[in-house]
Parts: C-alpha cells; structure tokens; sequence
C-alpha cells in the first residue's frame, strides 16, 4: 500500500486532513484487501469514511486535502486511485511508462476529501500487482507540474538505481526535494518510490 496526500494551502487544518487521509488509506486498505469481491469503489468509500471518522472534531471542509493511492490484496489485485492533482506512474520492466488518468478540475478548483465531490470524482482502476522490477511513482502536485511526460521513466530509474542502493535512500530523495531545481516553486513537494527489486 502507498498513499500520497496533499492538503489544500487555502484551508487552516490541511495539514490535520492530509495526515489523516494517509491514516485512513491504511485502514480502509486492511479491510479492504481480505475480500476477493471488494471492488475499488468499495475502497474509496472505506476511505472517505474514515477519513472523516480520522478528523474527528475538525470540519472537514478546513481539512480538505487530494489522495493518491495504490494498494494490493491479498488476491491478485491491485487498486490505483486519485482525488485531485499530482501523479501516479507506473514504469515497467521493459522501461514503458503509464501513467494514471486525473479527472480534470477545472482552473482554480482542485478535487479534494472535505470539497465537494462524488464517488464519480475519483478516477479508479483495478490493475495487477506490481512486478518485479517494475516501478511505482507518486508525486503531489508541486513535483508533477515540475515533469516532463517523457522523462517520468529516467526519473524512476533514477530514483530505484541511484538513491535505491544508499543506506538512507528516504533522506536523500528527501534532500532533492529541498533542492528542487525549479527556481521559485514553493508547493510541498512528495515523491513517492515503490518497487519490487
């Protein structure tokens, strides 16, 4: 299971919404992958559940936050999921590159757990497992916008070749971050690696 979440800067408790987005992924995704019928809607309503039962006492329309996931079961399946900007890639073994399709928003208006939105709003699909040697990106937004289409799969190999073999692989993507080499961009920045060696 790998979740990226980003909560929308215009909101006082994003930060609050994004964290407990991320939490409620996990648990949706515990319940979720015992069933061999759970379908991927069955997933995000776990998850919107949960979310909002993660949040508590904290309105959720200040908590907004996107949610970008990729959780196996425990039978053959695979479920990839977005609500708002960002990217999920997946590179194969053979170095081809697809990535996930986003629902488009619209300018200014960014799909988000705690705005508006439907089960509709969500852009799902059910894929295999990954396999060995193959890649999974997920990236806020504040990485995507930065990417060009055509070098996603160099950034993964990047990423699985060269920080991959370090002791503290994390910390040191997480010092590239920091140092984003695009001048004046200040969006949070995740990029989140998965790969099966």
């Amino acid at each position: 299971m790998a979740v990226v979440c980003d909560g929308l800067g215009s909101r006082a408790r994003s930060r609050e919404g994004s964290r407990a987005a991320t939490l409620a992924v996990r648990d949706a995704w515990r319940l979720w992958r015992r069933s061999p019928v759970g379908t991927v809607e069955d997933l995000i309503r776990l998850v919107e559940v949960a979310w909002r039962l993660r949040l508590g006492q904290v309105p959720a329309e200040e908590a907004a936050t996107t949610c970008l996931l990729y959780a196996e079961d425990n039978h053959g399946r695979a479920a990839q999921a977005q609500l708002g900007d960002g990217l999920i890639a997946r590179r194969s073994s053979s170095g081809a590159v697809t990535v996930h399709p986003a629902r488009s928003e619209g300018f200014g208006f960014t799909l988000a757990l705690g705005a508006p939105h439907t089960l509709a709003d969500w852009s799902l699909t059910l894929v295999k497992p990954l396999s060995p040697a193959e890649v999974l990106l997920i990236a806020t937004d504040g990485v995507s916008e930065d990417l060009e289409p055509d070098r996603l799969g160099d950034l993964a190999a990047w990423v699985v070749d060269e920080l991959g073999p370090l002791q503290r692989p994390g910390r040191a993507l997480a010092h590239e971050l920091r140092h984003w080499p695009v001048p004046h961009h200040q969006d949070d920045k995740t990029l989140l690696a998965m790969w099966k060696p």
